[in-house]
């Protein structure tokens, strides 16, 4: 690993405490988790091994596959890496144009990864049309959060169009070359027999189905929803967003969690827009969840704006300076989490927390620097069974993507 011994000390020392890419976000809530997906659709004639060239070239600028070690359970420690840094995935190719494809049997073709010892952490699967290519992006929540994966996409965005690159962050622990498997200790890599229970029992949860339905939402009712607020009470000032996901858990808190009284609705952070430290184009996992609860008999009591009013709260508390320094800082191995601060941090449960994260800005690949006319975002997903996700179409329209482990109505 052509750590030092200084290097080799601390990780041992804080290995599974605070550290980043080694934090109880990797070590406990990321292990044997889904991986966030996209899929993509690109308006250019070139062969597979071009699309190999420029994503490579994209993730070596980043480094995304470094090796990072992993806590699987008490005084054993697994390598994860990425094997030959990608693994790329060429796909029988479909003798049609793209809009006359089913994206949803598209979507089942994307091969996930799985963050596991040994596994590849980030695939890409291209599947070439009449019309164009289709990429599929499936990335381990280990590489980093939904931010980092934009980021990234952004970055394969400039090399395709040979723009400059910006300079990555330095803020990363591990620097070099990915290390291949038959060059790994292993020691470190354990089989999965000896993965801890929690890990074991996330493994089969991933396996239940889920549920997936559409609302839409436009901004008549927005502006109307802001009028409702404004006259039930002066300091109810609320964004879109907020009362987008206001009015979905009022709408689905009972459908999507069934079987609980108390709901805990979980609102990304992204530390990159709030921490004075964290560089913009930090690559990992740069957020934290502001968590708002609510009882079952007062989401059927309170109103939309109420709702909304108390999730700003929150996430205001959450963005406050002086408590974000007591969340992380940067130290010179990198961004840590302060250790303390994560022995009451609440792991995401399916059976009590829906998961609300907004990514709007997403809407057409003129978002990552590239032509509008040039292609489009077909499918984005999340790694939850119960949660909110928020996207906007090409022509502006938003609409979210409700997920549940039951129908929805």
């Amino acid at each position: 690993m052509k750590l030092t011994k200084e290097q080799m000390a601390y990780l041992e020392e804080n290995l599974g405490k605070n550290i980043l890419p080694l934090s109880m976000f990797e070590n406990t809530i990321r292990v044997g988790t889904e991986p966030n997906e996209v899929l993509l659709f690109y308006k250019k004639v070139w062969t597979f091994d071009e699309v190999k060239e420029s994503f490579l070239k994209a993730a070596h600028h980043f480094n995304l596959f470094s090796s990072r070690l992993i806590m699987i359970d008490d005084d054993k420690y697994a390598l994860q890496y990425c094997t030959d840094a990608v693994a790329f995935h060429d796909l029988p190719p479909i003798d049609d144009t793209f809009n006359n494809i089913n994206i949803d049997e598209i979507t089942k073709k994307i091969v996930k990864v799985k963050t596991l010892p040994g596994e590849p952490l980030l695939s890409l699967s291209v599947i070439q049309l009449k019309d164009g290519k289709l990429g599929g992006v499936s990335c381990s929540h280990a590489i980093g959060d939904g931010v980092s994966l934009t980021l990234f996409l952004a970055i394969w965005g400039s090399v395709i169009e040979g723009k400059d690159l910006p300079m990555p962050s330095n803020q990363r622990l591990f620097t070099g070359k990915p290390i291949s498997s038959d060059k790994i200790d292993k020691v470190f890599t354990p089989p999965l027999s000896e993965l801890s229970d929690v890990i074991k029992d996330r493994l089969k949860s991933n396996k239940i189905e889920r549920y997936i339905k559409r609302d839409y939402f436009l901004g008549e009712f927005i502006n109307e929803i802001k009028n409702q607020a404004k006259s039930e009470n002066e300091k109810y000032i609320i964004s879109g967003n907020q009362i987008i996901t206001a009015s979905l858990i009022k709408k689905y808190y009972n459908d999507i969690l069934p079987d609980t009284d108390i709901i805990r609705l979980r609102s990304p952070i992204n530390l990159r827009d709030v921490h004075p430290d964290i560089d913009a184009m930090y690559i990992g996992n740069g957020y934290f969840d502001s968590i708002t609860e609510f009882t079952k008999v007062e989401l059927e009591k309170m109103s939309i704006p109420q709702i909304g009013y108390r999730l700003k709260e929150s996430i205001i508390d959450l963005r406050n300076e002086k408590y974000i320094r007591e969340i992380a800082y940067l130290s010179k191995y990198g961004i840590e989490f302060n250790a303390d601060m994560m022995k009451n941090y609440s792991l995401y449960n399916i059976d009590t927390d829906i998961v609300s994260s907004n990514l709007t800005h997403l809407n057409d690949l003129a978002s990552l620097g590239i032509g509008e006319d040039k292609g489009s975002f077909v499918y984005v997903t999340t790694p939850v069974s119960t949660g909110f996700l928020m996207l906007r179409e090409k022509s502006g329209r938003i609409f979210a993507d409700i997920t549940s482990r039951y129908p929805l109505k």
